[in-house]
C-alpha cells in the first residue's frame, strides 16, 4: 500500500520534446524518470551526440551568416537610374508641351525621334521631379526575355512604385504585388514547372487597375478628418470623365508640400513610361500576352484615365505594330527632331568650347557655321566631332570626321554591294527576329533617285509619293536602313526651314522623309559628285573608242 501511495505523488508521463542540448545538460534533480532515461541514452551512444552537437553548431553558424546577410542587405541602396542628365541643354517647347500634356487628361501618346536626337534626356528632364510618380521601363536593359521575367519585372516596379509614395496606406497596395510574386514562387516549387499564362498577366494588370483606383481615391487628410466631417477629397468617388489631373501648385494648395519639414502624402500625375518601346515585340514573343498588356493599359488611359502611358522610340515602324495590336488610333504621335540653330548655337558656346582648350577656342568659335552645315542640330554629332577636332589639335574637317565616313560608306556599299546587310536594331525589334530581312531590298538605280530629291530644296518628299514612285518596300528598306528618316507629323521645335511645312501648305499635314542626318545628306552630294564624274569619265572613253575604231 506504501508503493502505491508513493507511485500517485509521481508526475504523469509528459510527451517527449525533441532532444536539445539544455535538456542533455539539465541537472538531474529537476529531471523526471523520463528525463534520466534520455541522459541514459546520451552516456551510452556518444557518437551520435557528438553528429547533434556539430549538426547544431553548423545550423547556429548558418543563421548567422543569414542574420548578417539580411542585415548587408537593408544597408544596399536602391535602384535609382531615372534622373536628370548632366549637360541637359534647350528643348524649352518640347518640355512645355509634355508638362501640357502630363496637366490633361490621361491618355496614350507615342513620342518619335531619330536616334540620339535626345528624347531619353527631354524626358528624364520632365519626369525626374517631384511633380510626377513615375512607372519606367528601360527597354535598353529590360530585365525580363519572357511572359515570366515580364511578370516578376512588372511586379517588382509596381511595388517599387507604391513604396516610393512613401505612404502607409499606399504601402498595403505595394503588399498586394509582392505577395502575388510569393504565389507565384509557390505554385513552381509546388508544381515543379509551372508556367505563367496570359491569365496571370491579366491578373497582375488588374491588380494595377484596381491599386491606381485606391491610389486616387485615397486621402489621408480626409481620412484624419472624418471624425470633423468638415474635408472633402476633391479625387475621391468621382467619375473618371470627372478625374482631372491638377498642376503642381494645385496639389500643394490640396495635400500640402511633400519637402516641407512635416511631409504629407500628396497626389501627383501617374506616367507609366516605356523607353526604346519598339523592343517590346521582341522580348515577349507571344501576341496574346502583349494584346493584353497593350488593352489594361488602353484602359487605364482612355476609360478609367488612371495614368499617362508614353511610348518612346526611334523605330518609325513603332505605330505599324500599335495600329495591329488595335490600339495605334488612340495614341497620339509627338515628333521630336534635331535642335534648332538657335539651341545649337548657345550649346556650342555655353558647352562646348568650355572643353576645348584656350589656344584652339578662338579657332573652334569661327567654324560654327561649318559645323551648322555639316552637322545641323544633331548634338551629339557635334559633341563627337568637337571631341576628334581637339585631338587632332584643330586640323580635322567635318568631312574628314569619322561621322561622314560612316556616312558616305554606308551610301557606298548600298550602291556597290548587291547584298549588303546593316543588322538594324529596328526592324529586329519590331518586324521579326530574323535579321535577313534587314537585308537592302532596293537598286542602286533607286537609291540614286532618291538621293538627287534630297539633296535639293526642300530637301524632303512625302513618303507616300515616294513610295508610289520606286515602291513601298523599297522606301521602307531605305528608312530601316538608316538611310532616310520618315516623320509623321511635324517636329515640335521648327528645322531646317520647316521641310514638312513645304508640302502641307494647302493645310494637309502629311508624312515627309528626309535623309537621317544632315550628314547624310551631305554624303549623298559627295557621292552624286563622284557618280557624275564617273558618267562623265565613261562618257569620254567611249567617245574616244568610237573615234578609234
Amino acid at each position: 500500500m506504501v508503493r502505491i501511495a508513493a507511485l500517485r505523488h509521481v508526475s504523469r508521463p509528459r510527451v517527449l520534446a525533441p532532444f536539445s542540448l539544455r535538456q542533455a545538460w539539465q541537472p538531474c534533480t529537476a529531471r523526471s524518470f523520463f528525463g534520466l532515461g534520455e541522459l541514459a541514452g546520451v552516456i551510452a551512444n556518444p557518437a551520435e551526440t557528438l553528429r547533434q552537437l556539430k549538426e547544431s553548431q553548423e545550423m547556429l553558424r548558418k543563421a548567422k551568416e543569414d542574420m548578417e546577410l539580411a542585415r548587408e542587405a537593408k544597408k544596399i541602396p536602391k535602384k535609382h537610374t531615372f534622373s536628370k542628365l548632366p549637360g541637359f541643354h534647350g528643348r524649352k517647347a518640347e518640355q512645355a508641351l509634355l508638362r501640357k500634356i502630363l496637366t490633361t487628361q490621361p491618355k496614350m501618346t507615342t513620342i518619335f525621334g531619330a536616334t540620339s536626337v535626345g528624347k531619353t534626356a527631354l524626358l528624364r528632364e520632365v519626369l525626374a521631379s517631384d511633380e510626377y510618380f513615375v512607372v519606367k521601363f528601360d527597354l535598353r536593359i529590360s530585365g525580363f526575355a519572357d511572359l515570366r521575367t515580364l511578370y516578376l519585372a512588372l511586379c517588382e516596379q509596381f511595388q517599387m512604385f507604391f513604396n516610393e509614395m512613401r505612404d502607409e496606406e499606399m504601402g498595403k497596395q505595394a503588399l498586394t504585388f509582392k505577395h502575388l510574386v510569393l504565389a507565384l514562387n509557390g505554385k513552381e516549387s509546388a508544381e515543379g514547372g509551372y508556367t505563367v499564362t496570359v491569365a496571370d498577366l491579366a491578373s497582375l494588370m488588374e491588380s494595377l487597375q484596381s491599386a491606381l483606383l485606391q491610389y486616387w481615391e485615397y486621402d489621408p487628410k480626409a481620412t484624419s478628418s472624418d471624425n470633423d466631417g468638415n474635408f472633402e477629397d476633391p479625387y475621391a468617388k468621382k467619375k473618371p470623365a470627372e478625374r482631372q489631373v491638377k498642376s503642381s501648385d494645385e496639389m500643394t494648395a490640396l495635400y500640402g508640400d511633400s519637402q516641407s519639414d512635416s511631409p504629407v502624402f500628396r497626389k501627383r500625375p501617374v506616367v507609366f513610361l516605356l523607353d526604346e518601346a519598339h523592343k517590346l515585340p521582341a522580348l515577349v514573343d507571344d501576341q496574346l500576352s502583349l494584346k493584353v498588356f497593350l488593352d489594361t493599359l488602353l484602359v487605364l488611359t482612355k476609360q478609367d484615365r488612371l495614368c499617362h502611358v508614353l511610348f518612346c522610340t526611334s523605330d518609325p515602324f513603332f505605330q505599324h505594330f500599335l495600329r495591329s495590336m488595335n490600339v495605334g488610333h488612340h495614341s497620339q504621335i509627338i515628333t521630336i527632331g534635331d535642335c534648332s540653330r538657335e539651341e545649337t548655337l548657345s550649346y556650342f558656346l555655353d558647352q562646348m568650347l568650355r572643353s576645348v582648350p584656350p589656344h584652339l577656342a578662338s579657332k573652334l568659335t569661327t567654324s560654327f557655321e561649318d559645323i551648322w552645315d555639316a552637322f545641323g542640330g544633331k548634338l551629339s554629332h557635334i559633341n563627337d566631332y568637337v571631341a576628334s577636332w581637339v585631338q587632332a589639335e584643330g586640323n580635322l574637317t567635318p568631312y574628314q570626321s569619322a561621322i561622314f565616313i560612316q556616312a558616305y560608306t554606308l551610301l557606298q556599299f548600298h550602291l556597290t554591294q548587291a547584298n549588303f546587310e546593316t543588322f538594324s536594331p529596328l526592324s529586329t525589334a519590331t518586324v521579326g527576329t530574323d535579321t535577313s530581312e534587314d537585308a537592302a531590298c532596293f537598286k542602286p538605280s533607286d537609291l540614286l533617285q532618291v538621293m538627287r530629291k534630297l539633296t535639293q530644296s526642300p530637301y524632303s518628299i512625302p513618303y507616300f509619293t515616294l513610295c508610289r514612285m520606286i515602291g513601298t518596300a523599297q522606301v521602307d528598306s531605305m528608312i530601316k536602313t538608316r538611310v532616310l528618316e520618315v516623320r509623321w507629323t511635324k517636329t515640335v521645335t521648327p528645322e531646317e526651314g520647316w521641310v514638312e511645312r513645304q508640302w502641307s501648305e494647302d493645310g494637309i499635314e502629311r508624312p515627309v522623309l528626309l535623309p537621317m542626318t544632315r550628314i547624310i545628306r551631305r554624303a549623298m552630294e559627295v557621292v552624286l559628285r563622284e557618280e557624275e564624274q564617273l558618267k562623265h569619265a565613261g562618257q569620254e572613253e567611249s567617245n574616244g573608242e568610237a573615234k578609234t575604231a
